[in-house]
Order: structure tokens, then C-alpha cells, then sequence
């Protein structure tokens, strides 16, 4: 473009021909075209890439916490195994006309309370089918039944992802900052923060937005949603501190 700003000058000095300086300049139009529609374009491409790499982290995230379930369920599995094959060579038979307890058959029969794992799991399910209602409720659950677990500050980061993809941005806001107040070592932490960001960015909050965005990049500069915070504060405009 500079070389052909050259060109336009060099002509105007030496000729006085308006149809040659008219040509140059609708090329210079069609080439500042041709580049805006193509920053147009990748940024449309980088949004794709950017979600289609939160979905996968998130993915990510559930195999590793699931393969570690895994582990912890079958070393119960065998502790039991072994303590069953202890008390069934020490037991003695019941005596002879020995009755059951009345609550015995009901305590076989009876539907024992959903465990912790299955509670998140029914939860995560939900969110990643986009039942986010659903979720919302079950990450809720767990949280009045499990408020201490190592999956307590998942849940309620879930709570607030469920809240945003429903575009209810105010709770959103509210969820990742009792995230933060309630665990603010958890490592969802650096998360919260940014889609907070996100979310004041969508209720038009560009300054508070542009503080959250900032601060992500400066409590945690080496993570990833450091660089996404880069990345959204490059797209409207704001140079990132």
C-alpha cells in the first residue's frame, strides 16, 4: 500500500493524467478491502478455534477426574473383597430357626442414597448434553449434599458455565465470584476469572471487563487463560499490561 501511495505521488507530479491516478487509487480500495475481510475471517476462525479448545480441556478435565475415580473404586473394591473373605472364614452359621431381622429386607431392597461421584457425574453429564438447567440443578445438589469434596469448587464453576452458555450473564458474574470468595486457590480460579471478563464484556461493561481480563493475565501469565485474556482484550481493541 505504501509503494503504491509512491506511485500515486510520483504520477501526480509528473503527469497530469487523472485517469491513472483514478486506477491506482480504486486498487488501493480493492486491496483495503480484500484485507479487512480477511482479518474478518480469522477472527472468526480464532473464536472457533478458542471454544472448540474450552470444550476440550473440559473434556479433558472429566476423563482425568473419572480414570482417577477408577483407580479409587477398585482399591475400595478390593479392600472389601479382602475384608469379606476375612469375616466370611471367621463367621459362625446362624442357629436353627434362627429368624431375620424385619429390616434386613428392606435394607436390601431399600435404593441407597446417590453417591458423591455419581451426583457430579449426572451433573457434568447434563451440561455437556446443554441440559444447563438440568445441570445448574444437579450442581446445586451436590453442593448442599457435598459442600467440602475436591469437586466442590468444579461444581460451582459449572454452575456458572451452565449460567453463561444460557446467556444469564448477571448470575454468571455472581456464581465465578462466589467461586473465587469461597476457593480462591482452587484450580478453577484462573477460569472463573476470565469468563467473568467474558461475561462483563457481554453486559457492556468494557471497563470492569478490560480490569478482570488484565488481572488474569497478571496473577497467572504463563496459563492458558492468560492467553485467551490477550487474545479478547486484542479483539476490542485494548493493548494487555
Amino acid at each position: 500500500m505504501n509503494d503504491i501511495q509512491k506511485q500515486i505521488q510520483a504520477l501526480e507530479k509528473k503527469s497530469s493524467s487523472k485517469e491513472e491516478v483514478e486506477k491506482l487509487n480504486q486498487n488501493v480500495a480493492t486491496q483495503t478491502q480484500q484485507l479487512l475481510k480477511s482479518n474478518a475471517d480469522t477472527a472468526v476462525k480464532l473464536g472457533e478455534l478458542t471454544t472448540k479448545m474450552e470444550q476440550l480441556e473440559a473434556k479433558l478435565e472429566d476423563t482425568n477426574r473419572r480414570l482417577s475415580q477408577l483407580s479409587q473404586q477398585i482399591a475400595e473394591t478390593q479392600g472389601d473383597l479382602l475384608r469379606l473373605r476375612s469375616n466370611g472364614a471367621a463367621a459362625a452359621p446362624p442357629p436353627a430357626g434362627a429368624q431375620a431381622s424385619p429390616a434386613a429386607p428392606a435394607a436390601a431392597t431399600g435404593r441407597a442414597a446417590p453417591s458423591p461421584a455419581e451426583l457430579y457425574d449426572t451433573a457434568y453429564g447434563d451440561y455437556t448434553k446443554g441440559r444447563y438447567a438440568l445441570a445448574t440443578q444437579g450442581f446445586e445438589d451436590y453442593l448442599a449434599s457435598y459442600p467440602s469434596t475436591d469437586l466442590s469448587d468444579n461444581a460451582q464453576y459449572w454452575i456458572g458455565e451452565s449460567h453463561y452458555a444460557q446467556k444469564k450473564y448477571p448470575e454468571a458474574i455472581a456464581d465465578f465470584e462466589k467461586l473465587l470468595k469461597q476457593w480462591p486457590a482452587s484450580d478453577k480460579a484462573p477460569a472463573a476469572l476470565l469468563k467473568k471478563g467474558y461475561a462483563m464484556l457481554e453486559l457492556g461493561q468494557k471497563a470492569e471487563a478490560v480490569v478482570q481480563l488484565q488481572y488474569v493475565i497478571h496473577e497467572f501469565p504463563s496459563s492458558e487463560e492468560a492467553r485467551l485474556a490477550r487474545a479478547k482484550l486484542k479483539s476490542i481493541g485494548v493493548e494487555a499490561k
